[in-house]
């Protein structure tokens, strides 16, 4: 475990979705239906990383809240901001077992 925390394994998740949703926002080659190559595999990462940013957006449009510009940067910044309490807690927690 302490290794798995050495690692900063929520951190680098938190880059990588970083990472793809800039990717994302500036290169649309990937997003038509017959694309192939590292443009499909990119876009499969794609539709997992915005998943959970998809959930909350329906959520908050089913208690009629529009999904603005700046309501999908705050879901953003909430989403990697949780990633890295995860990693700051689970690196705490192994320290602690660890001794």
């Amino acid at each position: 475990m302490k290794l798995l925390a050495r690692s900063h394994f929520f951190l680098i998740v938190a880059v990588l979705i970083l990472a793809v949703l800039t990717a994302g926002v500036f290169w649309e080659a990937p997003f038509h239906p017959d694309a192939q190559g590292v443009a499909r595999l990119f876009s499969q990462a794609w539709e997992y990383v915005v998943l959970p940013v998809r959930f909350v957006l329906a959520q908050l449009a089913a208690k009629r809240i529009e999904a603005t510009t700046t309501a999908t940067i705050v879901v953003l910044a909430c989403y990697l901001g949780l990633l890295v309490v995860l990693d700051v807690v689970f690196t705490k927690v192994a320290k602690r077992l660890g001794g």
